[in-house]
């Protein structure tokens, strides 16, 4: 991540956007804007609804954003590495291949990770245990950097991104505007939310 903030030029290529709320909470889009469409609309929406703290890396080219991916488990952004450090839930949303709507969770918080999945299903959302590819449990993934030295991922395939969006585009127009974000995305934050809140009940 370091490199490719290097070589590339913030406010050309990408930009940094965070919300500091003072939480106990973190969502980020790690490979937002064009990179991976979608995730940074949920994830601000997300930690809009729970006034958690919110970070997101946005690929703001015309074309050629997925250069601009670096994988988890070698995402040293400082920003956001600071901004885990101190939370007790951090909740990455990504985006992943896939035209069947589904979104796989992962992450090495096992509670937290269940509850979000009863509660996308709950929801009608289609929500199923990460594949090994994307399980997101290294120690150097950014969702298992906080203090608790766990956290969770969801991955949301393309079909589930469009149905964010009251007219399935995931065009950088369409996503800039608020009116249409359909109930899918509206669903999907207040699972994800209802789960957090649930999780910290319990403990």
């Amino acid at each position: 991540m370091e490199e490719l903030q290097k070589e590339t030029n913030e406010g050309v290529d990408w930009k940094i956007n965070t919300e500091k709320n003072d939480s106990d909470t973190i969502i980020a889009a790690m490979h937002g804007g064009a990179i991976e469409p979608g995730t940074t609309e949920l994830a601000k929406y997300t930690a809009r609804l729970g006034n958690y703290d919110y970070f997101s890396f946005e690929g703001i080219r015309s074309e050629n954003n997925s250069e601009l991916h670096v994988t988890s488990v070698n995402y040293n952004n400082d920003v956001l590495h600071n901004m885990v450090s101190d939370k007790q839930y951090s909740v990455m949303i990504h985006g992943y291949k896939g035209d069947k709507a589904i979104a796989y969770i992962g992450g090495k918080d096992k509670a937290l990770r269940l509850e979000i999945t009863d509660e996308l299903k709950s929801k009608g959302i289609k929500a199923e245990e990460a594949p090994d590819l994307i399980e997101g449990r290294a120690n150097s993934n950014p969702a298992n950097m906080n203090e608790k030295g766990e956290g969770v991922q969801i991955e949301m395939t393309t079909a589930l991104r469009e149905q964010l969006f009251s007219n399935n585009d995931l065009s950088s127009q369409s996503r800039s505007d608020e009116s249409n974000y359909s109930a899918t995305m509206l669903d999907m934050a207040k699972a994800i939310n209802q789960a957090i809140n649930k999780v910290k009940i319990e403990e």
